[in-house]
C-alpha cells in the first residue's frame, strides 16, 4: 500500500461502499485501475486497506519513530474536507481542525492538491449553441477554401479600462488533486472610465483608437469612416480604389446596438461587399461568443494584466500604458493568437457550440 496516497486509500474505501450496497474488490480493482492506469491495484490492496479500516478506523501507515508535525487523524480530515467540499479555503480547514494554516497548504501540497483559479465564461442562451456551431462550421469551410482567411479577418472590439484594476478572483478557488475545470458564467460588462476600440489583422494590432462617453451608431459610423478605414487603406492599399482596404481583407465585429445600426452595416456593404461578419451581416456573428474572438480571448485580458502593474494615477496615464503595452506586441504572438482561432472552431464544433475554454 505504500505506493498509494491517502486520498487514493480513502477513495478505494468508498468504491468499497458499505451496508447493502458493497462491490466486490475485483469491482473496486477495475473501477480504480480505470481512473488510476498508471497506479494499477490488485484485489490483495483492496483486502488490506479494508482489513486495516475495520481494525483501525484509519488507513494511514503506521508513524515513523520520531517527533510527527501533525496527527495522522488531522491529515486524513483535512483531505477528506476536501474530497467532500473542494470549495473549502485553506484557512477554514486549518481553523476546523486547529491547526496552523501552513500545515494545511503543506499537507495538501504533498497530496499533489493544487487550488485552481475559476474561469469566467460567457453565459448562453438556450438557442445559442447552435448558432455558434453554425459559425463555426461556415469559417471551417471558408478557411479550407482560403489558407489565410483568419489572418485576413480584421477582428474588432470595444474594451472598458478603468482606474481600480479588474475583476477580483482571489476568493474563487477549488482545490484538487486535478484540474476541475470549473467555470462559472459572467452575465453583464460594467460600463467604466475610458473607452479603447482595437483590431487585430495580419499578424498586427490595428489602433487603439479612444472614445468618451456612450458609443452610439452615429459616432461608430464616423469612426469607420473618418478613422479606421482610411487607416486600413493606407496598410493594405487597394488598386482599383484607394479609399477602401485590399478586396482581401474582411471585416469582423460583435452584435453590439451601435454596430448593428443600418447606416453602418450599409457602409460595410460597400466597403467589404461580402466580406463582413456581424449580426445581420453576409457572415452571422453568434451572439455570446467572446471565446471565438482574439481581442475578447487574449488582447484585452493581456493589456489589463500589464497595464494596471505601475498602477497609474489617472486617464491619461493609462491611455499611454495601453499605448505602450500594444506596442510591446510582438508580429509573432498576434501570429499564435490567429491561429488559436482555427482551434477555438474545432473546439467550438466539438461540444455542439457551447462553452469550451475548460478544454483548452
Amino acid at each position: 500500500m505504500a505506493h498509494l496516497t491517502v486520498t487514493q486509500r480513502i477513495e478505494i474505501l468508498i468504491l468499497i461502499g458499505c451496508g447493502d450496497k458493497t462491490r466486490t474488490q475485483q469491482e473496486v480493482c477495475d473501477l480504480f485501475n480505470e481512473k488510476h492506469p498508471d497506479r494499477r491495484i490488485s484485489q490483495s490492496t483492496v483486502s488490506k486497506i479494508e482489513s486495516k479500516f475495520r481494525e483501525t478506523g484509519n488507513v494511514v501507515d503506521i508513524p515513523k519513530p520520531g517527533r510527527p508535525s501533525v496527527s495522522e487523524d488531522h491529515k486524513q480530515n483535512i483531505l477528506i474536507s476536501m474530497v467532500d467540499n473542494p470549495h473549502n479555503t485553506s484557512r477554514l480547514v486549518a481553523l476546523n481542525n486547529e491547526i496552523s494554516q501552513t500545515t494545511v497548504l503543506r499537507i495538501l501540497r504533498q497530496e499533489k492538491y493544487h487550488p485552481y483559479k475559476i474561469q469566467l465564461v460567457q453565459e448562453l442562451n438556450e438557442d445559442d449553441p447552435d448558432r455558434r456551431l453554425h459559425f463555426c462550421e461556415i469559417m471551417m469551410d471558408l478557411c479550407q477554401v482560403n489558407r489565410d482567411l483568419h489572418r485576413q479577418i480584421l477582428f474588432s472590439d470595444e474594451a472598458t479600462f478603468c482606474l481600480n484594476g479588474t475583476v477580483n478572483r482571489q476568493t474563487c478557488r477549488y482545490w484538487s488533486r486535478e484540474n476541475p475545470h470549473w467555470m462559472a458564467e459572467t452575465h453583464t460588462q460594467h460600463p467604466q472610465k475610458l473607452n479603447v476600440w482595437a483590431g487585430i489583422v495580419d499578424n498586427r494590432i490595428v489602433g487603439p483608437f479612444f472614445f468618451e462617453g456612450t458609443l452610439t451608431g452615429e459616432r461608430y459610423l464616423e469612426f469607420l469612416q473618418n478613422d479606421l478605414v482610411p487607416a486600413l487603406a493606407v496598410i493594405f492599399p487597394n488598386d482599383n480604389d484607394p479609399d477602401i482596404p485590399d478586396d482581401t481583407i474582411w471585416f469582423q465585429q460583435d452584435g453590439a446596438p451601435p454596430h448593428y445600426a443600418r447606416p453602418v452595416r450599409d457602409f460595410l456593404d460597400n466597403c467589404f461587399p461580402r466580406r463582413w461578419i456581424g449580426r445581420r451581416g453576409p457572415i452571422e456573428w453568434p451572439a455570446r461568443s467572446p471565446d471565438l474572438t482574439p481581442l475578447d480571448y487574449f488582447l484585452w485580458g493581456y493589456l489589463k494584466s500589464k497595464v494596471y502593474v505601475n498602477r497609474p494615477h489617472n486617464l491619461e496615464e493609462l491611455q499611454n500604458c495601453i499605448i505602450d503595452e500594444i506596442h510591446r506586441v510582438t508580429p509573432e504572438i498576434i501570429h499564435n493568437v490567429q491561429e488559436e482561432f482555427l482551434h477555438r472552431l474545432a473546439y467550438c464544433q466539438e461540444v455542439g457550440g457551447w462553452q469550451f475554454e475548460h478544454l483548452i
